[in-house]
C-alpha cells in the first residue's frame, strides 16, 4: 500500500472546530466522507484503515470528529452530552461544505457511515452526496423503557450510556423529530446496507427495514459472523471491498 500523505484541517460547524485529515488524489478524482458513529471519532481503527485503502483505489477522502468526539489535540470543540442527531447533521453539512470550498468534485461525492454516521447521512438527505453505503446502523434508537431508569434520567437529565459517558435527556426527544425508514425513501442516491449477522447492538431486522423502505438501486449484505464494529481482519476487509465496489460502480 502507497504511503498517502493527509493534510490536518479544520471544519466549523457553528461556531465549534471540529479536526479532520482531508486527501485529495487530484482534480476530478471521486470523493469520501466518512463519518463515525455515535462514541466513535475520525482516529477509529476502521477509519484509519479504510482511509489509506480508499486512497490507493483514486478516492479523496475526508474523517472528522463530530463535536465533542475524539481524543486530546485530535478532540474536536463541543461537549459529548450535548449530541443529538440535529447538531450531527449540522457538522455533516459543514463537512461538505468544507469539501465544496476546497474545490472537490463535489458531483461524486460519497459517504461511508457507521452506526449512528450511517443514520445521520440517512437523516440529513444531502443531495450533494451522490453514492451511500452504511454499515450497523439502527432504523431507531429507544430511549430507556425500566421505569426507575426513565425516572433517574429524567430526574437528572441525562443518560448514562454502558461507556459511562452521558447524553442529554433531549438526545432521544431529538430523535422523534426523524422517522429514518421515511428518511432512507427520499435520500435519492444508490444505497449499499451491511450489517453484521452477529451484531449485538443493531438487530439484523433494521437493515432489512432500511433495505426494504429504500429506492432503487440500492443492495443489502449481510456478513456472516461479523459484529457491530467488523472488528475482525476478514470481517472489515469484506466490508471495504463491499463499499469500493460500490461507490466505483456510482461514482
Amino acid at each position: 500500500m502507497a504511503e498517502h500523505l493527509e493534510e490536518a484541517v479544520t471544519i466549523s460547524s457553528q461556531g465549534q472546530k471540529m479536526p479532520g485529515n482531508l486527501f485529495i488524489p487530484g482534480e476530478r478524482a471521486p470523493f469520501v466522507l466518512l463519518s463515525h458513529g455515535l462514541e466513535s471519532s475520525k482516529d477509529g481503527n476502521k477509519w484509519l484503515i479504510m482511509a489509506p485503502h480508499l486512497n490507493d483505489a483514486g478516492f479523496g477522502t475526508l474523517r472528522f470528529s463530530y463535536r465533542g468526539c475524539g481524543e486530546e489535540s485530535e478532540k474536536s470543540e463541543g461537549e459529548f452530552e450535548d449530541t443529538t442527531l440535529t447538531g450531527r447533521i449540522a457538522d455533516y453539512r459543514a463537512a461538505i461544505d468544507f469539501l465544496q470550498e476546497r474545490k472537490v468534485d463535489i458531483g461524486r461525492l460519497g459517504v461511508i457511515g457507521s452506526s449512528f454516521g450511517g443514520m445521520v447521512a440517512l437523516a440529513a438527505r444531502d443531495e450533494r452526496v451522490k453514492a451511500m453505503a452504511v454499515m450497523s446502523t439502527p432504523c431507531n434508537i429507544a430511549a430507556p423503557e425500566d421505569g426507575a431508569a426513565l425516572k433517574h434520567a429524567l430526574k437528572k437529565g441525562y443518560i448514562e450510556l454502558e461507556s459511562g459517558r452521558r447524553l442529554r435527556i433531549n438526545f432521544y426527544q431529538d430523535l422523534r423529530r426523524y422517522d429514518i425508514r421515511s428518511e432512507v425513501q427520499q435520500i435519492g442516491c444508490p444505497l449499499l446496507i451491511i450489517q453484521g449477522s452477529q451484531d449485538t447492538l443493531v438487530p439484523i431486522t433494521d437493515a432489512h427495514e432500511l433495505y426494504d423502505h429504500a429506492s432503487e438501486p440500492k443492495r443489502l449484505e449481510i456478513v456472516e459472523g461479523a459484529d457491530h464494529v467488523f472488528s475482525e481482519p476478514e470481517h472489515l476487509e469484506r466490508v471495504l471491498n463491499l463499499c469500493l465496489k460500490w461507490l466505483k460502480q456510482h461514482l
